[in-house]
């Protein structure tokens, strides 16, 4: 086993239980899915958060030749980002579910929680992506690119417009499709 798989496995145990997070809550609600009162802006968000911790282990590969991932002090860096992604993945179903729950209700309760922690993992995933992909052709606009989702949710920390948690959630979700769609493990990202 080579120092990469090693430090591999810590990054998908990470990523599994936040998935598995994601499963076992969506399945509390599924349990009572007849009188649930869903709410559409909770579906997105928990979505978002599925393609961001997929496309995280995704990126995971293009980083296995850089020796700085191994440094203990730089491994701590991808730690604390890979353990906001799985308080995003508790933030984003509600635990415990009952007859008649209201997510719109859960919504309003956990929005500025839930976006304040997509934010500050925005933020570290941002300074990460700065890090690998300084010097590299065209990245000072990706740079822009990658930072722009950090203004979004602070935006939606900030203003509870609805139309505004529907619409940017759902475009950041159609933009990381468009641009992870024929990405393989084989090539690294452009």
């Amino acid at each position: 086993m080579t120092p990469v798989d090693w430090a591999l496995g810590m990054v998908s145990i990470l990523l599994s239980l936040s998935l598995g997070d994601i499963t076992l809550s969506f399945h509390r609600l599924m349990r009572f899915r007849r009188s649930v009162r869903w709410d559409s802006r909770v579906v997105i968000a928990a979505c978002l958060v599925i393609q961001t911790i997929i496309r995280m282990w995704f990126l995971v590969w293009n980083v296995r030749n850089v020796d700085a991932v191994l440094s203990f002090p730089f491994y701590l860096s991808m730690f604390v980002e890979y353990m906001l992604l799985f308080l995003l993945a508790a933030a984003c179903f509600p635990d415990e579910v009952e007859e008649g729950f209201s997510l719109a209700s859960f919504y309003e309760a956990n929005r500025r929680y839930f976006w304040s922690v997509f934010a500050i993992f925005q933020l570290s995933y941002w300074l990460h992506f700065i890090y690998f992909a300084h010097g590299a052709p065209g990245s000072f606009w990706r740079i822009l690119i990658e930072g722009a989702p950090l203004l979004l949710f602070g935006a939606l920390v900030v203003w509870r417009a609805r139309w505004l948690h529907i619409l940017a959630p759902a475009t950041l979700l159609a933009f990381y499709f468009t641009l992870f769609w024929s990405a393989t493990l084989a090539a690294p990202m452009r």
